[in-house]
C-alpha cells in the first residue's frame, strides 16, 4: 500500500511538473508571437525606407548623368 502511495505521490509531481512546462511553453509563444509582430512592423518600415532612398538615388544618378551628358 505504501508503494502505491509513493507512486502516485510521484506520478502527481510529474503531472504538476508537466503542467508547469505547458504553462511556460504557452507564456514563451505569446512573448514569440508578440516579437514577430514588432520585427514584422520594423522590416517594413526598413524596405520602404530603402525603395524610397533607392528611388530618390536612382533619380539624382540619372539628373547627374544627363547634366554631365549636356556639359560635354
Amino acid at each position: 500500500m505504501s508503494e502505491n502511495n509513493e507512486l502516485t505521490r510521484a506520478l502527481g509531481r510529474i503531472e504538476g511538473k508537466l503542467d508547469m512546462i505547458v504553462a511556460s511553453q504557452s507564456v514563451q509563444n505569446e512573448r514569440l508571437d508578440a516579437m514577430d509582430g514588432r520585427l514584422r512592423h520594423v522590416e517594413q518600415q526598413a524596405a520602404r525606407a530603402g525603395a524610397i532612398s533607392g528611388g530618390i538615388v536612382a533619380v539624382g544618378t540619372a539628373i547627374a548623368v544627363e547634366l554631365v551628358k549636356r556639359a560635354l
